[in-house]
């Protein structure tokens, strides 16, 4: 077996009405005065009263509240956030939300907690030590950024993704409570589910893989995902199903932030940048295409994944990774996503922009953890053919 390493540092909490014990796990982490980061829909919705009605009888400082941030959130907001933070003597975080307010806070607890500008410290194992407690608490069953040790941040000036990544930057804390997701349409459950499956996959393909670890994560989200995100998506308030995506998104995040992941992350990372696309509809588009891509590097990884689903029991390994691909574009089609890029809204592109948008996605931190390396006219072809 070879050597590897692993980190699962984020304390992970599962249950029904557990939002509320917020105010306890930041007191347990050291927190006094906490900045609550979300967006105004979710307090529209209700999503945050247990949260708050836990910091009142904490017996705790009020905590404040910033709910500007968009769904695809940037440079800008991250300001914002970090500065309201200092403005107001805020020593912890809470995001409750899906990926850009999660992603949103961990970038800003940067800032709160080195100053300077977050540009700093872009990249990899650039954090020099642990930031302020962040307890983070997912509304949607797909991103895994409650217990990933990366964020995505959009640069709008410059027409890309910004990636922060470092064992430091993992929540302390993650809190899932299915009730959160409940709400969430049917079109958003489907996109998320198909998120965290990418997660999964890619994870399970990566060059960073060979942990029993990661596979074992890897495969079990993966189950949880093709047997209970189609019940989810057409009944809402089936909670079993909205548990199982909910703890597969989470085991997925730990399997891909210590694998990586790969060109259908990059793609939809270039794509949705360029485009402004929703991420999770823009990886379930891509995914199909990016496996069948990877097959020959990553036939057996594929083939054992489909063993390990029952998709398949016997047969070469060929034929069992492409079962695996035609799995997941029954399960697209089941969940009602659109299947080409030209559904999601994108337009046609000239030759000269689809090779601008191959740079972006060759550059992409994710690619380097892809089982296959790839040209230009690869990622070019993968993109006309998702088309």
């Amino acid at each position: 077996m070879e050597p590897f390493s692993f980190h699962a540092p984020t304390k992970i909490t599962f249950g029904d009405d557990t939002a509320g014990s917020a105010c306890d796990v930041i007191k347990e982490f050291g927190g006094k005065k906490t900045l609550i980061i979300s967006d105004a829909n979710l307090i529209k919705a209700g999503l945050l009263t247990p949260v708050l009605d836990g910091f009142a009888a904490g017996e705790v400082p009020e905590p404040v509240i910033f709910d500007q941030v968009p769904p695809d959130s940037d440079v800008h907001c991250v300001n914002n956030v970090a500065a309201l933070a200092r403005e107001s003597g805020c020593d912890s975080l809470v995001a409750i939300g899906g990926g850009s307010v999660m992603d949103t806070a961990k970038v800003a607890n940067i800032c709160l907690t080195y100053g300077g500008d977050m540009l700093e410290y872009q990249g990899l194992n650039n954090l020099p030590s642990k930031l302020r407690p962040l307890v983070a608490i997912p509304t949607t069953a797909g991103t895994g950024s409650e217990v990933s040790l990366v964020a995505m941040i959009k640069d709008a000036a410059e027409g890309r993704k910004l990636l922060f990544g470092s064992v430091f930057l993992a929540p302390d804390a993650a809190i899932l409570d299915p009730g959160l997701i409940r709400s969430l349409p049917p079109r958003l459950t489907a996109a998320t589910g198909l998120d965290a499956l990418t997660h999964a996959i890619e994870a399970h393909a990566a060059l960073g893989s060979p942990s029993p670890f990661v596979e074992a994560l890897a495969l079990e989200a993966m189950r949880l995902i093709f047997k209970h995100l189609p019940r989810a998506t057409s009944n809402g308030d089936d909670l079993e199903a909205r548990s199982a995506t909910l703890i597969a998104s989470t085991m997925a995040g730990v399997a891909f932030t210590n694998a990586g992941v790969g060109i259908v992350h990059a793609l939809a990372h270039a794509t949705g940048a360029r485009f402004g696309t929703h991420h999770g509809m823009t990886n379930a588009v891509f995914l199909p295409h990016g496996m069948e891509f990877n097959l020959d590097a990553a036939m057996n990884r594929y083939a054992s994944a489909a063993r390990f689903l029952g998709i398949i029991t016997g047969g070469e390994d060929r034929a069992a990774a492409q079962e695996l691909v035609g799995a997941v574009r029954s399960l697209t089609s089941r969940c009602k996503l659109p299947a080409t890029l030209r559904e999601l809204g994108v337009p046609p592109s000239e030759d000269s922009e689809l090779e601008e948008l191959a740079v972006v996605a060759s550059t992409d931190p994710a690619i380097m953890f892809n089982p296959k390396e790839s040209s230009l006219e690869d990622i070019i072809d993968i993109y006309k053919r998702a088309y």
